[in-house]
């Protein structure tokens, strides 16, 4: 694993947070960037996130480390 993946990922989950932040509630807004992520990112890029759901020091926003435990909570039902 490459950190600078996870942080590009990380990156890229922040900035989608932050440009659907204005759509409702955190939760809402964590369940639509979780929604993104499972339609539009690549299985190995979503599993790669996934890995990182309880780990608060990755530089996530709250809407963002919401989105990815909600996301890591669906790729477990897989």
């Amino acid at each position: 694993m490459s950190t600078s993946k996870i942080d590009r990922l990380v990156k890229m989950i922040n900035q989608i947070s932050l440009n659907m932040s204005s759509n409702g509630s955190q939760e809402q807004v964590s369940v639509e960037v979780s929604e993104h992520l499972t339609k539009f990112w690549s299985p190995p890029m979503k599993s790669l996130i996934s890995d990182y759901a309880d780990d608060e020091n990755i530089g996530l926003t709250p809407i963002s480390r919401m989105a990815v435990t909600h996301l890591a909570a669906l790729q477990s039902l897989k």
